[in-house]
């Protein structure tokens, strides 16, 4: 029996180490990716959106992450409408189990830390999921351009 991914990050998060036997796993890589990522931030508003939580117990929802994954990418499109890519993020919370919707919630506002304290993004890089350099060297670059435009605008 194949094991949901809320049930795999929960012992990922007992036992960091087993990490790396899930090396191999493409659902893993595809989330961390979207989780990490900053490039592949979600272009959704922040906060959670109003949507009614599936009553079905885990296995009977009519979807799961597994068959999502890849329709993750249309959060990411600048092509469609706001209220589209909404809508879209909705019906997929509503169509997944409680669990994998706040899974999901963590995804989309890059937090998955919180929720899972022990999967960290320096875990995930240095398991080799992802293959980016860490998403904080990003934010200090931007910071150090944000703190010196300034100083050239009170020169002038």
């Amino acid at each position: 029996m194949t094991k949901y991914i809320t049930e795999i990050l929960t012992e990922i998060n007992e036992e960091p180490k087993k990490l790396v036997a899930y090396r191999d796993s493409a659902a893993l890589r595809i989330l961390f990716e979207y989780a990490f990522d900053p490039a592949k931030k979600f272009i959704l508003p922040e906060g959670d959106p109003p949507y009614k939580p599936d009553a079905a117990p885990i296995g009977m929802s009519p979807a799961n992450i597994y068959q999502e994954l890849k329709k993750f990418y249309v959060f990411c499109r600048k092509d469609l409408t706001p209220i589209r890519r909404e809508t879209l993020f909705i019906q997929l919370l509503e169509n997944v189990h409680p669990s994998e919707a706040k899974l999901l919630l963590a995804v989309k506002a890059q937090t998955l830390s919180k929720m899972y304290p022990k999967i960290t993004h320096k875990a995930v890089y240095d398991a080799g999921f992802i293959p980016a350099s860490p998403p904080s060297t990003a934010k200090k670059e931007t910071k150090v351009k944000n703190e010196q435009a300034p100083t050239g605008a009170e020169t002038s």
